[in-house]
């Protein structure tokens, strides 16, 4: 692995949690200091995510190292289609996958003994997947895939709402049966479902936003730049 960078100001502790996000209850009769306080955190969690993109995108192999220097695990795995399919069997999605005490999950830590950790030069036993893992298909490992993916950890580390098992099982209910739209079903859910899947569906949006942002400020003018240079320099 390559020396880990040190200029990045959230290397040793990328983002705190606040007070706020530790339990469900927070805030329960303020709800306008609640509101300002997810704002906080979405603001952070972004400045955090901009400037990790700002300080590698032109290497995503070292702001994958960077991940996995604040203990995360990163998994390249080979090109082709079965990795994905596997993941799709395990009803898992390539990217930052969340941890939680399921089969699936169980069974994708059984899978990744096989592989080696980005930054690993010897194939450990067994790897700390309390902070969840990154599995990315050698073809989705772009700057663009990573900074959506880099957005949605920082929001978990940070204890931001939207990541517990119901919401993101709601979520993928949401998005895969009904298509992203919310339909009658809504009805027959109670407050506590309503407020994760509410939660689960910002912390995409946000996410989804970043990504827009990040891509129009760095990755494309980077993009552009590089082919003005090559352009230039074989004129």
């Amino acid at each position: 692995m390559a020396a880990k960078p040190n200029h990045f100001r959230g290397h040793h502790n990328p983002i705190q949690p606040s007070a706020g996000a530790a339990s469900d209850g927070a805030c329960k009769d303020d709800t306008f200091k609640l509101v300002a306080e997810t704002r906080q955190q979405v603001n952070q969690v972004a400045e955090s995510a901009r400037e990790a993109i700002q300080s590698f995108y032109t290497e995503p192999h070292r702001l994958a190292e960077f991940i996995e220097s604040q203990g995360t695990p990163v998994y390249i795995l080979p090109g082709g289609p079965i990795p994905q399919i596997v993941l799709k069997t395990l009803g898992l999605e390539p990217g930052f996958i969340l941890p939680d005490q399921s089969p699936q999950f169980r069974a994708l830590q059984k899978l990744l003994e096989r592989y080696t950790p980005l930054g690993s030069t010897v194939k450990p036993d067994s790897q700390d997947f309390q902070h969840g893992v990154f599995v990315i298909p050698k073809g989705l490992f772009t700057m663009g895939f990573l900074s959506h993916q880099l957005h949605h950890w920082l929001a978990f580390r940070s204890g931001m709402d939207g990541y517990c098992p119901k919401a993101r099982r709601l979520y993928k209910r949401f998005w895969n049966d009904q298509q992203g739209k919310i339909g009658r079903e809504v009805y027959k859910m109670d407050v506590e479902d309503i407020l994760a899947l509410k939660a689960a569906i910002a912390r995409d949006l946000e996410a989804l936003q970043f990504l827009k942002n990040i891509a129009n400020e760095v990755l494309i003018p980077a993009r552009q730049a590089k082919r003005i240079t090559y352009g230039t320099a074989s004129a």
